[in-house]
């Protein structure tokens, strides 16, 4: 609560300059249609979540006050701003006489339907694990992977974001009680560490060292204006008035890890 301002401003408003940012240099040095070039900013305007945990909860890295906290809260929940600038730059693209103004409305219809539902299954969870009585511990990892998509998929059925209501459903579920509780964390924690390797691997899978030569001098440029203009610009826009520090400020800026 105490990084709840702060964070979710990051995770939307920090997220759009970055991307504004990045995407309109990415237009002026390779030449490309604005919306191109602003749809090249949002892919690559949000912080990894899977990154900033495991660095942050590394035995080696012990931060004091509202840093840890603020940054976990902001990479958690900055996928869905992200990923609804990315596919509303892709509707502009692939249909030209879309209004950039349908946007804003999209934006609260997905942020607004995922933490509703996210929040509702949230509270259902936990009845729904308790009332349901299992013959083995073993199964109760499979409701609440199940739960998890009957989440994203009724969500995304009713043109919500999906990334936003399980994020939320997590975290209300977290502060309740239910049967297996501990041994439930283990097999998400787990889990979580499976599908960032799976993710990782995927990813390089998709790119040919043939190609990277090419592009390399240009990609390296794009990506030192997000590093050291875009990401700590929109943080200082952010937290113009904000309790933290200089020094705090530069660290978040440089804290937002791209894992890819």
């Amino acid at each position: 609560r105490p990084v709840a301002k702060e964070s979710l401003l990051l995770a939307t408003v920090g997220v759009l300059i970055t991307a504004l940012i990045t995407g309109l240099f990415a237009t002026l040095v390779l030449d490309l249609p604005l919306v191109k070039g602003l749809l090249l900013g949002s892919i690559v305007s949000s912080t990894d979540a899977a990154a900033v945990f495991s660095v942050l909860r590394s035995k080696g890295v012990s931060l004091k006050g509202k840093l840890k906290p603020l940054l976990e809260l902001e990479s958690g929940s900055n996928d869905p701003m992200a990923v609804f600038l990315t596919t509303g730059f892709i509707q502009l693209i692939a249909q030209p006489d879309t209004s950039p103004l349908s946007l804003i409305a999209f934006f609260f219809q997905q942020m607004l339907i995922g933490a509703a539902l996210g929040y509702a299954m949230g509270r259902v969870g936990p009845h729904l694990i308790n009332r349901i009585r299992l013959g083995y511990e073993g199964l109760y990892p499979v409701l609440t992977l199940g739960w998890v998509f009957l989440t994203f998929g009724l969500t995304d059925a009713l043109h919500g974001s999906g990334f936003l209501a399980v994020y939320v459903a997590g975290i209300v579920l977290r502060h309740h009680n239910f049967v297996h509780k501990r041994s439930l964390l283990r097999f998400h924690d787990g889990l979580a560490w499976l599908m960032q390797i799976a993710m990782f691997l995927t990813l390089g899978l998709f790119v040919f060292p043939s190609r990277l030569i090419p592009v390399m001098g240009v990609s390296l440029l794009i990506a030192g204006v997000l590093m050291f203009v875009a990401r700590p610009v929109s943080v200082l826009m952010v937290t113009p008035v904000s309790s933290l520090s200089w020094q705090e400020k530069a660290f978040v800026s440089w804290v937002g890890l791209r894992g890819a």
